[in-house]
């Protein structure tokens, strides 16, 4: 019996897998899923450019390969990312002298950006929207292997649970309820991404041009329905 091909899900920490690896299992029945962590914001990191983003991207794909898997043992890869307001206008990143605890020193609101350092995050939005552009190019990584980036926007824990700025435990136990909510109940869990005012419809291409309009990558949108689409069973 040949065995099923590997859809590798990129995502940032823990959280994210937990919130998505059963659901995503049973719903992708033909292919074998799997997740690599980033631990963080590959986009913004330190020393992450335009220039070495597919170079990143596949050194995350062979880290996770190992001596084991090889390109044609893949589907794909899908990348999942969150937009952080990466491509608000500038004059939306305010300077606030008291941000609450748990939010990393920066609160994300409907439509502006509040943190005590605006030049910092002028400077990691500009890295970032010019990093996810070039990812948007990219279409086979480690040579062969498709590869897509889908949204979370703000982040995944605002897409999921209608809050951007949730402290760790409240992460924690929150990603563990959405767990259990869409257990065995993969059909629901893909509507949820697909059917909601969260949904951002149309093509691929389109759903990114939508998200960088204006205020978009604060407010609560994902296109991971269009990954899904033609996938529930």
């Amino acid at each position: 019996m040949q065995s099923k091909k590997i859809i590798l899900f990129i995502v940032e920490g823990i959280h994210d897998k937990t919130s998505l690896s059963i659901c995503l299992s049973d719903l992708l029945e033909e292919a074998s899923v799997h997740f690599a962590l980033t631990h963080g914001d590959i986009t913004s990191r330190y020393g992450t450019s335009v220039k070495n983003i597919n170079e990143r991207i596949g050194a995350i794909v062979k880290d996770f390969s190992g001596s084991i898997f090889k390109p044609k043992d893949f589907y794909e890869v899908v990348h999942i990312i969150d937009t952080d307001g990466a491509f608000i206008p500038e004059e939306h990143i305010k300077k606030a002298t008291k941000v609450e605890e748990g939010s990393s020193h920066i609160k994300y609101e409907q439509e502006e950006i509040l943190t005590p350092d605006p030049k910092n995050i002028k400077e990691r939005n500009e890295q970032k929207s010019d990093v996810i552009e070039r990812m948007l190019s990219i279409e086979k990584v480690w040579r062969t292997i498709p590869y897509h980036v889908y949204y979370f926007s703000s982040n995944m824990d605002h897409v999921l649970h209608n809050n951007p700025n949730l402290t760790r435990e409240e992460k924690e136990r929150l990603a563990e309820e959405f767990e259990n909510h869409f257990y065995k109940k993969p059909e629901e869990f893909a509507r949820f991404f697909q059917e909601n005012d969260l949904a951002v419809k149309g093509e691929y291409e389109e759903t990114w041009e939508f998200i960088k309009l204006d205020c978009n990558s604060l407010k609560r949108y994902s296109n991971f329905g269009v990954f899904l689409k033609g996938r529930e069973k």
